[in-house]
């Protein structure tokens, strides 16, 4: 088994009473993940870890590693860093398979931080191509007063420059990997869970996540048709209290 300390994923979640009263809430922390990458080729799964952020408040939301701020009523600025999805520092990539940088984006937003219609731009000149993000969360109260489920929905559509980043294979690489060589279209990416919240103290709270992720895509580096990725951890309450 592999350990892997790996940048930050969105922690995708809503708190319904904060948004319904235009309230700051914000949780800072880390977990530890476990799971297996749709472009790993081994089979067991990984230990890693990850840093949790989330703010939500009159101003903007920043969830992981995209930040919105609030331009008008639910109309937002977004800027974003997308981080390396193919890349040997995160996943076992097939030999002769080139890691792919990760890149920032800049765009905009329209909704709510838990049910929002997101384009962002690559402006760094990494691949000059463009995703949108239909993300769907909402948080459910449960039977355990301390403890809230949120189930979550995300859609993203990524263009044919920006797949053609992330999944075609060049005639250099299929040589030095055996793989076929494949030139990418456009691609959707489906993505689904649910997040536990824990609420040990006002200031303290237990995350646990569940996780899993489909590319719909012909490409050769896809190893498995389903990503999945479990985590738990603990957060600090900086802003709500």
């Amino acid at each position: 088994m592999n350990t892997r300390i790996v940048l930050p994923l969105s922690l995708l979640f809503v708190s319904a009473g904060s948004l319904a009263n235009q309230e700051s809430f914000g949780l800072v922390g880390g977990s530890v993940t476990y799971g297996e990458s749709v472009f790993s080729v081994k089979d067991t799964p990984q230990l890693g870890a990850i840093p949790n952020l989330f703010y939500s408040g009159p101003i903007g939301f920043v969830d992981g590693s995209l930040a919105s701020w609030q331009a008008l009523p639910y109309v937002g600025l977004s800027a974003n860093w997308r981080f390396a999805e193919v890349s040997d520092t995160f996943a076992d990539l097939p030999n002769g398979i080139e890691s792919r940088d990760g890149n920032g984006e800049l765009g905009i937003t329209l909704g709510t931080v838990g049910a929002r219609l997101t384009y962002l731009h690559d402006v760094t000149s990494e691949h000059n191509g463009y995703e949108v993000q239909l993300h769907l969360g909402r948080t459910l109260e449960t039977w355990l007063p301390p403890f809230t489920l949120t189930p979550f929905l995300e859609v993203d559509y990524r263009d044919k420059k920006l797949s053609n980043r992330l999944y075609s294979v060049s005639a250099r690489e299929a040589a030095a990997s055996g793989l076929k060589e494949f030139k990418a279209d456009y691609t959707f990416v489906y993505q689904a869970g649910v997040i536990g919240l824990y609420e040990f103290t006002p200031s303290w709270i237990g995350i646990t996540k569940a996780e899993f992720i489909h590319h719909d895509s012909e490409s050769p580096l896809i190893q498995r048709d389903v990503g999945w990725s479990f985590e738990v951890g603990l957060t600090y309450r900086f802003a709500g209290l």
